[in-house]
């Protein structure tokens, strides 16, 4: 068999208004043939310098076109490197078991069905864009979510040489989501709302708005995390699928020294309790499962409802406790970094991180400060003698 002549190209080099472009041969290994392609350089101030940066491209190009690339190479399709390069990658990143059921879900909805029998090579910025205007109904979050992990496949798929150039462009693809302000409760409603719940529900709430925690860290703390003597809580863990596992970040992982009157709350709690060993959940079913989210999300629906608050269809969810938390706690102290350590976010800024530390003296004074904002003119909240009617 014959050895392929080598060919080797300047490509070029046009300015297209304000910008410049590059024009090339490009040869498809899979059938033989050749075929004229066109690629944005840029805004360069003279064909000088637009050639000078159109050199590393086009040694790109001569490599690929005399390169002797098997067929199969050139046949993998999207589906192919999702289910078997991407998979196995996402595998052995080692990400939380929510983050890949999230890119999981992104894959199997909404690009394979899309992008999935195209051979990877020949999905470009336009099919892209084809996509995502398809998509525009979605909520600005998933749109988000969907470019960023479009991204990753193709980028992994440029580290295996299966492709030149990543289709998907910031530009033309990242969607513009507009920030809206999240709303918190002003403490007479949260009270307002307590005053719809059962015991358990009751003091679930009170529990979040007074912490900060995240509604799956109050489903998941145990016993074991709660000790009476020192007046501490400790996170260690967040429900997933009704089994704990390790929370969001390293930095999730935190200990909170509560309000006395928290404290005996729980004690009594765990007295009436039939769930009482350390592995025991604090707040459980009557079987000792730990809370089931959508029932208790349709209870605070509900006591919501009741208590004549409007709330939004996305926005008056457990997160809001969190939301109104950490709110609280600026206003009155106008410390970013007490709220970062009393919720356990991971930065708020390299400065911060570095050169702001607290003790554990100083986070005490978060959940104290809540406790205080929300319940001190109305101690038999924090009185487990009391019993609230409904």
């Amino acid at each position: 068999m014959a050895r392929k002549r080598k060919t080797y190209q300047r490509g070029v080099v046009e300015q297209k208004g304000s910008y410049w472009t590059l024009r090339f041969r490009e040869l498809d290994h899979r059938t033989g043939k050749w075929s004229m392609k066109r690629e944005r350089l840029g805004v360069f101030k003279n064909k000088t310098a637009a050639r000078r940066a159109a050199e590393p491209r086009m040694a790109k190009i001569n490599d690929w076109n005399n390169a002797d690339r098997p067929p199969e190479v050139q046949q993998i399709t999207f589906r192919t490197f999702v289910e078997g390069r991407w998979k196995a990658y996402i595998l052995s990143a080692k990400l939380q078991p929510t983050t890949l059921s999230h890119y999981d879900s992104v894959a199997r909805i909404h690009l394979l069905p899309f992008f999935g029998e195209m051979l990877l090579k020949d999905i470009k910025p336009m099919n892209v864009s084809e996509l995502m205007d398809g998509l525009q109904e979605r909520a600005g979050n998933t749109l988000r979510l969907i470019y960023k992990v479009m991204k990753m496949i193709f980028d992994l798929a440029i580290e295996f040489d299966l492709i030149e150039v990543n289709p998907v462009r910031k530009k033309l693809h990242c969607p513009e989501v507009e920030k809206v302000e999240k709303p918190i409760l002003k403490p007479d409603e949260i009270r307002a709302v307590l005053e719809h719940l059962n015991e358990t529900e009751r003091l679930f709430v009170i529990l979040l708005s007074v912490t900060g925690i995240r509604m799956g860290e109050g489903q998941a703390l145990r016993w074991m995390d709660f000790n009476e003597s020192r007046c501490e809580l400790a996170v260690n863990h967040t429900l997933y699928k009704k089994k704990p596992k390790c929370p969001k970040t390293a930095k999730s992982i935190r200990k909170l020294r509560l309000h006395p009157g928290i404290v005996a709350r729980l004690a009594s709690h765990k007295a009436q309790s039939p769930f009482t060993q350390p592995t025991d959940f604090i707040f459980c079913r009557v079987n000792g499962e730990p809370l089931n989210q959508d029932t208790i999300r349709k209870r605070l629906n509900k006591a919501m409802d009741d208590a004549k608050i409007k709330r939004g269809r996305y926005t008056h969810g457990f997160h809001i406790f969190r939301h109104t938390a950490g709110s609280m706690i600026y206003e009155k102290s106008r410390g970013l970094k007490l709220v970062q350590g009393v919720l356990g976010h991971s930065a708020i800024g390299v400065t911060s991180d570095v050169y702001v530390h607290l003790d554990e003296t100083t986070i005490a004074e978060g959940t104290a400060l809540l406790t205080e904002e929300l319940f001190g003119g109305f101690p038999s909240i924090c009185d487990p003698t009391v019993t609230l009617i409904n």
